[in-house]
Protein backbone atom coordinates (compact mmCIF):
# COMPACT_ATOMS: atom_id res chain seq x y z
CA UNK A 1 0.00 0.00 0.00
CA UNK A 2 2.83 2.56 0.65
CA UNK A 3 4.22 1.77 -2.59
CA UNK A 4 0.99 2.59 -4.41
CA UNK A 5 0.99 6.35 -2.41
CA UNK A 6 4.47 6.67 -3.10
CA UNK A 7 4.07 6.28 -6.55
CA UNK A 8 0.99 7.71 -7.07
CA UNK A 9 2.85 11.58 -5.02
CA UNK A 10 5.48 10.58 -7.76
CA UNK A 11 3.37 11.11 -10.79
CA UNK A 12 1.34 14.13 -9.65
CA UNK A 13 4.50 15.39 -9.09
CA UNK A 14 5.81 14.85 -12.19
CA UNK A 15 2.68 16.10 -14.09
CA UNK A 16 2.56 19.18 -12.12
CA UNK A 17 6.09 20.02 -13.27
CA UNK A 18 5.29 18.85 -16.97
CA UNK A 19 2.75 22.02 -17.18
CA UNK A 20 5.44 24.33 -16.08
CA UNK A 21 8.12 23.68 -18.84
CA UNK A 22 8.91 23.40 -21.66
CA UNK A 23 11.46 21.16 -23.59
CA UNK A 24 13.23 22.93 -26.84
CA UNK A 25 14.52 20.96 -29.80
CA UNK A 26 17.94 20.86 -28.59
CA UNK A 27 16.92 19.24 -25.50
CA UNK A 28 17.19 22.10 -23.07
CA UNK A 29 14.50 22.82 -20.43
CA UNK A 30 13.36 26.15 -19.68
CA UNK A 31 11.14 25.96 -16.29
CA UNK A 32 9.50 28.17 -13.35
CA UNK A 33 11.97 29.19 -11.15
CA UNK A 34 14.52 30.55 -13.73
CA UNK A 35 15.18 34.08 -13.91
CA UNK A 36 15.30 36.40 -16.76
CA UNK A 37 19.01 35.96 -17.55
CA UNK A 38 18.47 32.46 -17.53
CA UNK A 39 16.12 32.82 -20.74
CA UNK A 40 17.89 35.23 -22.14
CA UNK A 41 20.41 32.60 -22.75
CA UNK A 42 18.42 29.37 -23.45
CA UNK A 43 15.71 31.64 -25.87
CA UNK A 44 17.15 34.69 -26.82
CA UNK A 45 14.98 38.03 -27.50
CA UNK A 46 11.57 37.76 -26.96
CA UNK A 47 9.20 38.53 -30.52
CA UNK A 48 7.03 40.58 -27.89
CA UNK A 49 7.04 42.01 -24.15
CA UNK A 50 3.85 42.55 -22.57
CA UNK A 51 4.23 44.50 -19.42
CA UNK A 52 0.51 44.33 -17.30
CA UNK A 53 0.49 45.92 -14.24
CA UNK A 54 -2.80 45.34 -12.21
CA UNK A 55 -3.84 48.25 -9.25
CA UNK A 56 -4.16 51.15 -9.54
CA UNK A 57 -1.32 54.25 -9.64
CA UNK A 58 -1.84 56.97 -6.38
CA UNK A 59 1.01 58.48 -7.47
CA UNK A 60 2.41 57.83 -4.09
CA UNK A 61 5.60 55.64 -6.12
CA UNK A 62 3.21 52.31 -5.48
CA UNK A 63 1.81 51.33 -8.76
CA UNK A 64 0.30 47.65 -8.41
CA UNK A 65 1.68 44.22 -8.82
CA UNK A 66 3.56 43.89 -12.33
CA UNK A 67 3.58 40.61 -14.39
CA UNK A 68 5.90 40.56 -17.66
CA UNK A 69 4.69 38.16 -20.54
CA UNK A 70 7.23 37.19 -23.41
CA UNK A 71 6.45 35.29 -26.24
CA UNK A 72 8.28 33.32 -29.03
CA UNK A 73 7.70 30.73 -31.70
CA UNK A 74 10.16 28.02 -30.84
CA UNK A 75 10.42 24.25 -31.93
CA UNK A 76 9.58 21.99 -29.49
CA UNK A 77 11.92 18.39 -28.67
CA UNK A 78 8.99 16.13 -30.26
CA UNK A 79 8.51 18.28 -33.53
CA UNK A 80 6.80 20.96 -34.73
CA UNK A 81 6.53 24.81 -34.04
CA UNK A 82 5.32 26.19 -30.76
CA UNK A 83 3.24 29.65 -29.03
CA UNK A 84 5.50 30.09 -25.91
CA UNK A 85 4.64 32.58 -23.54
CA UNK A 86 6.45 33.02 -20.54
CA UNK A 87 5.14 34.94 -17.94
CA UNK A 88 7.64 36.75 -15.13
CA UNK A 89 6.78 37.89 -11.53
CA UNK A 90 9.66 40.18 -10.35
CA UNK A 91 12.33 38.67 -12.29
CA UNK A 92 11.35 34.78 -11.88
CA UNK A 93 9.65 32.82 -14.51
CA UNK A 94 6.01 31.88 -12.90
CA UNK A 95 3.87 30.48 -15.93
CA UNK A 96 5.28 28.77 -19.00
CA UNK A 97 1.92 28.54 -21.57
CA UNK A 98 2.49 26.84 -24.91
CA UNK A 99 0.56 26.11 -28.09
CA UNK A 100 1.66 24.03 -31.08
CA UNK A 101 0.78 26.02 -34.10
CA UNK A 102 -1.74 24.77 -36.96
CA UNK A 103 -3.11 22.70 -34.68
Amino acid sequence: MKNVIYLLLILCSAMAFAGQSFRLSDGDLVYTGMNKIEILDKLGEPLIKDVQSIGVDKGDGFAGKKTEIWSYRLQGDIGGEYLVSVTFKGDKVTSIDSKQRNR
